[in-house]
């Protein structure tokens, strides 16, 4: 299920989509502002050419010198017409990086709700196989060949399987929402035969005479931790799917191993489906605050890292190194119920998953030179249970 370290990773991830973005978009513009001033035959008269060179060269120094400004004051040196230009192409910028801001975090709090309609639609897999085994059961007894051989069948009277099958909520969940395998009929077969039954654990379910309610279980809790999400020709497909299957596949699966092990046969509804977050208003605005509060804060942040960075051209930082640097100070700033050391420590260890190995060290030494500096400007406040261990 969801915890903050994944929601810090969604937000580290979603934040580099719009820092990188904004670095192109520096140079979108400026392409941009520069086709303005290059005459050509059919938009200039070329008698002109050596003015509007100059033009060009004053509108572009002008652009680099005062984008982070966000605007320009006018000088006398300045002609109007460079002026408008390089105002307008600064004023189109930072409307496009707001935009860029807004999409991104859109994108990414629909990202992460998805989850749990892909957690639904994984719970709909045993029936598909139940269905497939079926099918095979049938070619099997219609095969001299197929009655010879030891296999029973179990996944077509699995118990687990059939609550599933009839479990109200998730069958309107999977109709509100239009899920469903059928696109992937064909594949779903190729692994029933290549993956299931050439899998030696599920074999050894599949030959038992009659297996107990827990070994029907443990088939199942097998069937998704050491196929669906362990078999190198399953797992490859998910990733396909999904860019972020690393981080949501580990969700996904903890969830549904959890369904699937909760199962009471001598309640009315012996499985019940589990959430993404159990505080889930909670977890999701923290989610929003770190994303929304690092970018508010970007230029303040810029500054303080680079305030500690002195012997470091700050710009040339890893910008893995620098989100996470920033995201840290945000949440330290703005989530006053979580311990510094809690944040810190958090993200030393996103710093070993998605930076180089000298960056845990790094962003260790600024973050603990900074959390004390601001603690003691009175930038960061902490309350209530953020008040633990932050000497």
């Amino acid at each position: 299920m969801l915890n903050r370290r994944i929601l810090r990773i969604k937000a580290m991830q979603a934040l580099y989509s719009f820092y990188t973005t904004r670095v192109s978009l520096i140079a979108v513009v400026r392409d941009e502002l520069e086709r303005t001033f290059t005459a050509t035959a059919a938009d200039h008269d070329l008698s002109d050419t050596e003015e509007i060179d100059a033009h060009r060269k004053q509108a572009l120094t002008l652009y680099d010198e005062n984008l982070l400004r966000k605007k320009i004051e006018p000088t006398q040196a300045t002609a109007d017409e460079v002026f408008d230009e390089v105002s307008e192409a600064i004023d189109s910028y930072y409307l496009q990086v707001n935009s860029e801001a807004s999409r991104v975090r859109k994108q990414m709090l629909s990202a992460t709700h998805d989850i749990q309609n892909v957690y639904y639609k994984f719970l709909l897999l045993p029936g598909e196989f139940q269905h497939i085994e079926l099918l095979d059961k049938e070619k099997r007894e219609a095969s001299r060949f197929g009655k010879n051989q030891v296999w029973h069948h179990h996944f077509i009277n699995n118990p687990v399987i059939d609550s599933l099958n009839s479990l109200q909520d998730l069958q309107r969940e999977v109709t509100t929402q239009k899920l469903s395998w059928q696109a992937d009929a064909s594949l779903l077969k190729t692994w029933f035969k290549d993956v299931l039954q050439e899998d030696e654990t599920f074999n050894s379910y599949q030959q038992k005479e009659s297996p107990t309610l827990q070994e029907h279980v443990d088939a199942l809790v097998h069937f998704y931790k050491k196929i669906i999400f362990k078999k190198e020709e399953i797992v490859e497909h998910w990733e396909l799917e999904d860019a972020r299957w690393s981080e949501n596949g580990t969700i996904i699966k903890s969830m549904l191993t959890k369904t699937i092990q909760g199962y009471e046969s001598d309640l009315n509804e012996p499985l019940e489906l589990k959430t993404i977050s159990v505080n889930e208003e909670e977890d999701f605005k923290f989610f929003e605050t770190i994303y929304d509060a690092t970018i508010k804060e970007d230029d303040y942040l810029e500054g303080l890292i680079g305030q500690r960075t002195k012997n470091w051209d700050v710009s040339r930082l890893a910008i893995t190194d620098k989100i996470i640097l920033k995201m840290a100070l945000a949440e330290m700033m703005h989530c006053r119920s979580i311990p510094m050391k809690v944040t810190i420590n958090e993200y030393i260890e996103i710093c070993k998953l998605y930076s180089t190995p000298k960056s845990k060290q790094f962003v260790n030494g600024i973050l603990d030179v900074l959390a004390n500096q601001l603690t003691s400007e009175g930038v960061i406040k902490k309350t209530g249970r953020g008040l633990i261990d932050n000497k």
